[in-house]
């Protein structure tokens, strides 16, 4: 599996591509694992390509399914060791041009309350209107929380503190 470290953060990755020849359908996504050093909760959010779950297309979503109000609402489920293991896939139909997933993540300390804004991005991306293409990795970078993000993780929980 390709790794890649930036700062705390370490990403293993595996990028899935599937075919239908018969329908011309896609599927693509990555299996990856995601850690930080510090052994923190962590607070992933996702711009899909197509909808996923109750994850809206084409925006920023945060990638968890509790209620909002606690500081675990923002926690992707799993990660309060520091390790975030996740299997994405999307679906999407021949000559539907070019579909990019992104995904943000950054640490959280639980016991300041407090997101460190100070996180990393990557995501994947395929090209639906040519043929046999394959799932490619979007560059693993250093990313500093956005105004549009601290809004979603201000509506989930309004009183974390973001450390910028």
């Amino acid at each position: 599996m390709p790794t890649e470290i930036i700062g705390t953060f370490e990403i293993y990755y595996k990028l899935i591509t599937q075919h239908d020849n018969h329908g011309g359908d896609y599927q693509f996504g990555m299996d990856f694992k995601l850690s930080n050093r510090a052994g923190r909760p962590m607070c992933q959010l996702i711009y899909p390509a197509t909808p996923v779950g109750n994850n809206h297309a084409g925006q920023w979503n945060i990638d968890n399914h509790q209620p909002p109000g606690n500081i675990t609402s923002l926690y992707y489920r799993g990660s309060e060791n520091g390790t975030i293991v996740d299997t994405p896939r999307e679906l999407s139909h021949f000559g539907q041009g070019i579909k990019k997933t992104k995904f943000t993540v950054y640490a959280i300390d639980p016991d300041k309350t407090e997101l460190l804004g100070n996180g990393v991005t990557f995501g994947y991306y395929i090209n639906t209107s040519q043929n046999g293409e394959k799932t490619a990795f979007l560059e693993m970078k250093s990313h500093i929380v956005t105004n549009e993000e601290i809004v979603l993780i201000k509506q989930v929980c309004n009183f974390i503190k973001i450390i910028k």
